[in-house]
């Protein structure tokens, strides 16, 4: 899968097979958490570069939509998963790397590299993703609780009764956020 989106046009064979290795690790975790194949293929290209990428970059590396590189970057950096590296930081870099074209564009562009902190990054996705979910899903029970046919008698009880079961699901789902958010601080 990852092979299919990394790019290799003009680009060392060994770096590729780099970027598709770490990439496809990337996917599977996305998979597993449900998060969009080109969010984890964005954060999976950006932790295999040594240097911070511009959506130029990215662009080039991967074969996904400007649109997706666009949204996912957005996404990526609302949970903290990608930073902005500030130009001065990346100008004196880039420097260092010897890099006079990059050293241009370090003032010019923006450049994303990966948080490697897990603790922040599983909490900040707990906190936008996980809570508001929960707090979605409230509404949505009601919704659901209201949506019973009242003239259907036992087959309404039984619903309701269904419906109990969901609401205590959702209460033992939130009591374990604030449990999540502790274990996280103490890892």
């Amino acid at each position: 899968m990852a092979s299919s989106l990394v790019r290799s046009e003009g680009r060392p064979a060994t770096v590729v097979s780099f970027e598709e290795t770490v990439v496809t690790f990337f996917l599977d975790a996305a998979d597993i958490l449900g998060v969009p194949k080109s969010v984890a293929a964005i954060y999976g290209i950006c932790f295999a570069s040594p240097r911070p990428l511009s959506f130029a970059d990215i662009n080039e590396r991967l074969e996904i939509s400007q649109g997706s590189i666009s949204q996912g970057l957005r996404v990526l950096r609302e949970v903290g998963a990608l930073r902005v590296v500030q130009p001065a930081e990346f100008a004196d870099a880039a420097a260092a790397w010897r890099d006079p074209e990059l050293v241009r564009d370090a003032r010019r562009k923006e450049f994303f590299t990966p948080d490697l902190e897990l603790r922040k990054l599983a909490g900040r996705w707990i906190e936008q993703r996980l809570e508001k979910q929960l707090k979605a899903g409230k509404g949505r029970l009601q919704a659901m609780k209201d949506a019973i046919p009242a003239d259907h008698g036992a087959s309404a009880r039984e619903l309701r009764a269904r419906l109990k079961y969901l609401e205590s699901w959702h209460t033992q789902s939130r009591a374990l956020v604030p449990l999540m958010k502790t274990f996280l601080k103490l890892g």
